[in-house]
């Protein structure tokens, strides 16, 4: 799995940029009903499961990689701006 944490800008308090950090979240493509979705097994916020978008079968799933927001967590339900980095899972060799 990767390791690497994704980089982000975001709005500080007073209106400005602040440079950030979100720990990553391997994620497994897979084969939707209507398109492609990212599914993550172990998400780094809560340990729970989840799965993302990945566009339609026409387009590249993997430009829908980055900063996602994390909304299971209590800190952005109370506004506070909290998230993961999706990244495409890398099997490891045995």
């Amino acid at each position: 799995m990767l390791a690497a944490h994704g980089h982000a800008r975001v709005l500080d308090g007073g209106g400005g940029l602040m440079e950030t950090t979100y720990p990553p979240a391997p994620a497994v493509l897979r084969r939707g009903r209507r398109g492609w979705l990212w599914q993550v097994p172990a998400c780094p916020c809560c340990g729970r499961r989840h799965q993302h978008g990945g566009g339609d079968f026409t387009g590249d799933p993997r430009r829908l990689l980055g900063h996602r927001v994390a909304h299971c967590t209590l800190r952005q339900r109370l506004g506070e701006s909290r998230g993961y980095e999706l990244v495409e899972a890398v099997e490891q060799a045995a």
